[in-house]
């Protein structure tokens, strides 16, 4: 119920449904205008108006910010496969050198056979390269590389050792002669659907080469060659 009050006498007057600026009688004989001032629902709308109008822009800036982080820790999250998996084949040439004596490229000869849906590439050399573009996998006996699993992402193209810088590509697989001999692996993949793959290597000996940063390749350390995150 809408109210206002009688200037006179101080008595409280319903003037529901009464247009502002008319007119209504008190029952002391006084005449009140009704109020042309806004109704609080009126007050509540323009409030709420003004509150989306002030804050559509910083909307817009913290969507600016937010979106590309998303897409970077997304990104980040897709290299984890590629280090953890590089890292594990390391570890399976390193526990076949103690029982061989000698380290070897094929990557099922060492028990190295990633999960299917593996976004990075995988080599030991430019030899035969195991593809994964079928349902069900045939295992080439005779291959040094694993290919990105193109049959789960069929967006994602097939990579070989031609898409690796050329400096990574001549230090890859087996130099010396075992047992006293070393083996150099490598990853690359697509990140964040760009021109740019990332690459990682990983070797048994110290390499010529420097990381994304700078640094020269240390035996038994994962080196970040080119970041796709930052190219």
């Amino acid at each position: 119920m809408a109210t206002t009050k009688c200037p006179k006498c101080g008595r409280i007057l319903d003037v529901t449904g009464l247009a502002p600026g008319s007119g209504i009688t008190c029952a002391c004989g006084n005449v009140t205008t009704v109020s042309t001032g806004s109704s609080r629902k009126t007050l509540y709308i323009i409030l709420g108006v003004a509150a989306v109008l002030l804050a559509c822009p910083c909307v817009g800036i913290l969507s600016a910010i937010a979106i590309p982080n998303f897409v970077r820790f997304q990104a980040r999250s897709k290299q984890t496969e590629c280090k953890v998996n590089l890292k594990t084949w390391y570890t399976a040439q390193k526990a076949h050198y103690n029982s061989a004596s000698g380290f070897d490229p094929a990557p099922w000869k060492v028990g190295f056979v990633p999960d299917r849906g593996n976004r990075y590439a995988y080599f030991a050399g430019e030899g035969p390269v195991e593809s994964r573009a079928q349902e069900v996998l045939a295992p080439a006996t005779d291959a040094v590389a694993l290919d990105v699993d193109t049959f789960r992402y069929p967006n994602m193209r097939s990579l070989s050792t031609s898409d690796l810088p050329r400096d990574v590509v001549d230090r890859l697989g087996l130099s010396g002669k075992c047992p006293d001999c070393n083996i150099t692996l490598t990853c690359v993949g697509n990140v964040d659907n760009d021109d740019t793959l990332d690459v990682w290597v990983i070797s048994t000996q110290d390499l010529d080469l420097q990381d994304e940063s700078g640094q020269p390749v240390r035996a038994g350390v994962l080196a970040n060659i080119v970041n796709d995150l930052e190219n």
